[in-house]
This record gives C-alpha cells, sequence and structure tokens, in this order.
C-alpha cells in the first residue's frame, strides 16, 4: 500500500481489520498506546474511554480524528513501528514489500493485467446466466481502444463500446491528461471498483470486470441504450419525452441509490458527482448511478456536519453547493443538494447550468421566483409542458421538496431518509392528459361547434363534458333559455357542485376534483395516507353519518306544525329554544 495514501482513502474493509486488532489488543499494544501517540490531550483519551463503555470502537474514533489532519499511511506506519505492533503492520506492509511509492508505482506497471474476484462479476438483473467479459474480449471488440468505438468522453475517462456475441458492453477507459498523474487515475479507478464491489444496489450501475495494462486502467458495465438521463432531457430529437410517470420512478430510483449509500455499512459513501448525466436509464428506464471516482468514505459514528476538504474540484457547477465550491469541502449534504438539482432539471426540462444568455444556474432561476412573490405556486409556470398535465399536489411537492435539498445551509436540507418519506407519499399520474378537465383560466381554443351544439339542429343538449350546477339554474328565471355551450373553454361554476363526466370509455382516476378515494385501505372512512395527499377525497356516502338530536326533534315539529296539530307560537318558542 502506498505510503502517501490519506487514512480516509484506505479501504474500509482493511481499517476495520485493524481497528479490531488495536481494540482487542492490552496496554502498550492497545487503543491506549496508540492514543498515547496521536492524540493531543488526554481529553480525548477520556472521551474514548466513554465510548469504550458503551460499546464501540476507540480505535476507530481516533484514527478517523487523526485522520482529518491529513495523515497518511507512512505516518500510521511509523506510529506502529514504535509500538512494536507488527501484526497490524503486516495489514498495511506485507512482508517481502515496501510501501514506497516508486516500487509501487513499478509493480503496477510491470503488471501484465488482472481481473476482478469473482464476486464483481454479478448476475444481470433480469437474465438467467451471468455475464461475463475477459481482457482479450476488451482488447479486440474495441481495436484497442479505436475512436470508432468511442460513445463518450468525460475529464479523467472515455468510454467505449464492446460488443461480445448477442451481448453489448460499456468500457470506462481512465486516460492519461495531461495535468492528471498515474496515480490521480489510480486512485479514481481504486475507488470507483471498491464502492461497486462494496455497495450494490438496484439502481447503482454494476461492475462486471475490471482490467489494467500499464498505466491504462477500464471497468466494465453492461451497457444501457437508453444512455442517461441528461440525453433524455435534453436532446430534442429523443421522442418520445418522458412523462411525468416516468420521471417520478427515475426520481424514487435515484434517491433509493444515494440513500443506501448514505446508510451502508461499515463507512457512508459520499457520492460528490450526482449529475444527470451519471445517471442512466435501462431498457424499462430504471435510473442506475454510475461515476463514482470521486467518493469518499467515512465512518457513521462521525456528525453529518463532519467534512472531508479536497484540493481539485469535481463534478458540473450547476450542482454543487457554495460551501464545495468556495472551501471544497465534502459532505453527505452535498449529495441532497446535487439531487434537488436534478429534481429541478427533470420537473422543468431546463439545464442545470445553461450557457445563455448569462450561465444561468436553473436554482437561482427557481429560488428568485420564489423569493421574488413569496409563493412555490409561482415556480408552476417552469413545469416542462412535454411531460403532459401533473397534478398539482404531485408538482408542488416535488418543487418543495427540490427547493428544500438545494438550501443555501447545509443544515437546513433534509436528509435523505426524509427526502424518500416525502416521495413515498407521491403516487404517479395514471390519467391521460385528455381526460384533464379545464380550468376556469384555461384558454384553450374551444373545437368547432356542431349544428346540435349552436342550437340550429333537432337537439341541443349539453356536452357531457361539461361542469353541471342544478340549484343555480332553478333558482332565477331565464327567458328565451339558450342550449349550453360545448366545452372547449372556461366556465363559471360554483366549485361544490362541479362534477366531471369524462367518455364513457375512459375512467377518470384522480386527475380531477373532487375526486374520490378508491383505496381499499381505508381506516375509519379517511383513506390511505397516499391518496389523501395527491388530492383524493373520499366517498361522500362513505362517510360516517352523525345524527343531530336538535335538529331531528325540530323536523317533527316542522311536521306537526304543517299537519295543523302545532301552533305557531310553539314552533317559534321551540325554534328560540333551540338557537340558544
Amino acid at each position: 500500500m502506498d505510503s502517501s495514501m490519506y487514512l480516509y482513502d484506505v479501504p474500509p474493509v482493511l481499517m476495520e481489520k485493524f481497528c479490531k486488532i488495536i481494540d482487542s489488543g492490552d496496554d502498550s499494544l492497545g487503543w491506549r498506546g496508540l492514543a498515547a501517540r496521536i492524540v493531543p490531550s488526554w481529553t480525548e483519551v477520556r472521551r474514548a474511554e466513554r465510548l469504550e463503555a458503551i460499546g464501540k470502537s476507540p480505535t476507530r474514533e481516533l484514527i478517523w480524528s487523526w485522520a482529518q489532519q491529513n495523515k497518511t499511511v507512512g505516518d500510521l506506519v511509523k506510529v506502529l513501528e514504535d509500538m512494536g505492533h507488527y501484526r497490524a503492520l503486516q495489514l498495511f506492509i506485507p512482508q517481502g514489500k515496501h510501501s514506497t511509492l516508486s516500487t509501487q508505482h513499478l509493480a503496477i506497471r510491470q503488471t501484465e493485467h488482472f481481473q476482478c474476484p469473482a464476486t464483481l462479476m454479478v448476475d444481470n438483473v433480469g437474465r438467467n446466466h451471468r455475464l461475463v467479459i475477459t481482457y482479450s474480449d476488451v482488447i479486440e471488440g474495441t481495436r484497442h481502444f479505436h475512436q470508432d468505438m468511442k460513445i463518450s468522453v468525460g475529464s479523467f475517462s472515455a468510454v467505449y463500446r464492446v460488443i461480445k456475441g448477442n451481448e453489448t458492453f460499456a468500457v470506462k477507459l481512465f486516460k492519461q491528461v495531461q495535468k492528471a498523474s498515474w496515480r490521480k487515475l489510480w486512485d479514481l479507478f481504486r475507488r470507483e471498483m471498491e464502492v461497486h464491489h462494496l455497495y450494490q444496489h438496484p439502481n447503482i450501475l454494476e461492475l462486471l470486470g475490471c482490467y489494467s495494462d500499464g498505466d491504462r486502467y477500464w471497468l466494465v458495465y453492461p451497457y444501457l441504450p437508453n444512455g442517461s438521463l441528461f440525453h433524455r432531457l435534453h436532446d430534442q430529437n429523443v421522442v418520445p419525452p418522458l412523462s411525468w410517470l416516468e420521471r417520478l420512478d427515475i426520481i424514487k430510483g435515484t434517491a433509493k441509490a444515494v440513500h443506501h449509500l448514505h446508510m451502508a455499512q461499515p463507512c457512508t459513501v459520499v457520492c460528490g458527482n450526482i449529475t444527470s448525466s451519471n445517471i442512466l436509464l435501462d431498457e424499462r428506464l430504471q435510473p442506475k448511478l454510475s461515476d463514482f471516482g470521486t467518493a469518499r468514505l467515512r465512518p457513521h459514528s462521525v456528525s453529518q456536519s463532519c467534512t472531508v476538504t479536497l484540493d481539485t474540484t469535481f463534478g458540473t457547477l450547476g450542482y454543487l453547493p457554495e460551501e464545495y465550491i468556495r472551501d471544497g469541502k465534502l459532505s453527505v449534504s452535498l449529495d441532497v443538494f446535487s439531487l434537488g438539482v436534478v429534481i429541478m432539471e427533470m420537473i422543468t426540462g431546463r439545464k442545470a447550468r445553461e450557457e445563455t444568455p448569462k450561465h444561468t444556474l436553473l436554482r437561482n432561476v427557481l429560488r428568485g421566483e420564489v423569493e421574488d412573490t413569496g409563493s412555490v405556486d409561482s415556480c408552476l409556470q417552469y413545469l416542462d409542458p412535454r411531460a403532459g398535465l401533473c397534478p398539482h399536489s404531485m408538482s408542488f411537492t416535488l418543487l418543495r421538496l427540490a427547493l428544500d435539498c438545494t438550501s443555501t445551509r447545509p443544515r437546513n436540507r433534509p436528509t435523505m431518509e426524509n427526502v424518500l418519506q416525502v416521495l413515498s407519499q407521491l403516487l404517479p399520474l395514471p390519467c391521460p392528459p385528455e381526460d384533464q378537465p379545464h380550468t376556469l383560466t384555461d384558454e384553450a381554443p374551444a373545437p368547432p361547434a356542431s349544428p346540435a351544439q349552436t342550437g340550429q339542429g333537432p337537439s341541443s343538449n349539453p356536452s357531457p363534458s361539461v361542469p353541471v350546477e342544478d340549484d343555480e339554474l332553478h333558482s332565477y328565471p331565464v327567458e328565451n333559455p339558450q342550449p349550453a355551450p360545448a366545452q372547449g373553454g372556461p366556465c363559471e361554476c360554483s366549485q361544490s357542485e362541479v362534477t366531471y363526466l369524462g367518455s364513457g370509455e375512459r375512467m377518470d382516476l384522480y386527475g380531477s376534483w373532487p375526486v374520490q378515494c378508491s383505496c381499499s385501505a381505508e381506516v375509519n372512512g379517511l383513506g390511505c395516507e397516499d391518496c389523501r395527499a395527491n388530492g383524493f377525497t373520499p366517498c361522500p356516502s362513505d362517510l360516517p353519518q352523525v345524527d343531530n338530536p336538535a335538529k331531528q326533534r325540530m323536523m317533527n315539529k316542522i311536521d306537526l306544525y304543517n299537519r295543523g296539530l302545532l301552533r305557531t307560537e310553539e314552533l317559534l318558542s321551540v325554534s328560540m329554544t333551540t338557537q340558544e
């Protein structure tokens, strides 16, 4: 292992073994002997004693605090040599090898190639056989990484297509650029391989193989023909565009992947590079989070406000918060911020950072609109019209969530667990757009009127899609009544009396107001939480009827009065008593 590697870059499995060895030692070979050499004051030692009393690893806490000072493996090796703890030294300096940078570099360059362990050869979802690709398959399939086989190019890597029989693969080659040393490429390669190996999830891209050839490193993934989310959102040639149902599924799947990384054991994974370009879509448009070269691992015991400082800014500017751009600080709140920008991107169909006219950031546009008007509803004008119509409750909730995730203060941003709770209350939109009812502000042009609709034909019945109101129609006399116009423009009506009557071939699911809850999981007639969150209201006939004894007595008195069995004075006295 390279002596210049920072301690927070050491694989978590190796660090966990080291902590168990030190925790099991006594006195000078245990955590107290380690603390005597790396802890500046006995206050930290007493704190470690309290952690040991409640069952936590004192070594893990001591090492992580020490790692925040940018300590390296070489510094730890010197401490272990001073302790005389040769068993722990074997974890970082194998027998017969040295940890100097030049020796390891030479060893890597002399390696012909290597392949991932068998555990990395994961099964492809939905297939009954295992995808396997060898070193020679990659070389032959890419024609030695010819330009014609290149799919895309990134800052430190390029992606190539490989076809083997009936299967297609994608190979990510970490390329040597002018300012990037071999050490930088090796770190990117190692981190991405480590995250894929330790933290597998249905919404994280599968890793099928990893290889090295001299100073070239590459990873092999399954090829996803639908490309990236960025491509599906912003390529005008993509037909059809993503619907609201598909967008909601993508948001939920991506949030599940990020939540899995934040809650993973033994260490939290901070992605640091969540963008629409790094969210790939499979054949069922399910999201697959990718590109973990900039990811960082840290123990769960560290508070959420603790960060790791980097010396290089990665990612796209439009997805990064100010604390990262200004100070280079990486924390779990960064991933929440980036996910919020992705949600904004999917809601509006606009890029996170537009080059014209003034390099506008999407989050600044929406946040400025809220600050000017004081209402999130003002942002509804930015909804992507290509996705069709969306229920107000769904669009409002997604906008509110995106604004919370992109808060300028990291402490005000929700955790990924809270994000999933909000998303779990959202239902998809099954109502066809053409069955959506018109609102009072709808200015859609009316269709050509038929003779029956203009009153010139034998029949002048109103269209079945027109809101109907009965009380006002019979309360006022109308001279020369005209037939009701067909639906095509705004109609004035009482909201409480509106009934949407769709065509007989379609069902009005829940795109109109008011709607009825059809959920079977009703409790006390209130319906489920998901239905209430999306605007469902329970059926009035299913609501419990409450009998009013005073009202019933009054109705009985009125009935007696109408039959002449009760005088007016007695009726009025009863009414006044009831009102009092």
